[in-house]
């Protein structure tokens, strides 16, 4: 997953000082932390969201059967 890749690459970056950016630029690194976890948030919603639809339609289905 190259959100959580991001996220942890960002992080790192920040405890380790910067080593991510050029001449450790702090705010910079927290900017790109927010945006990949920005990110990672809305494609994990997305994925609930589409488990519930999924859900729905099975139960929906299992109920024809019956």
């Amino acid at each position: 997953m190259n959100g959580i890749g991001a996220v942890g690459n960002a992080a790192n970056a920040v405890a380790g000082g910067g080593g991510g950016a050029a001449g450790g630029d702090f705010q910079g690194m927290m900017d790109e932390l927010k945006k990949t976890y920005q990110e990672s948030m809305q494609k994990s919603m997305e994925l609930r969201r589409v488990q519930v639809d999924q859900n729905t339609q099975k139960k929906v289905a299992d109920e024809r059967v019956q």
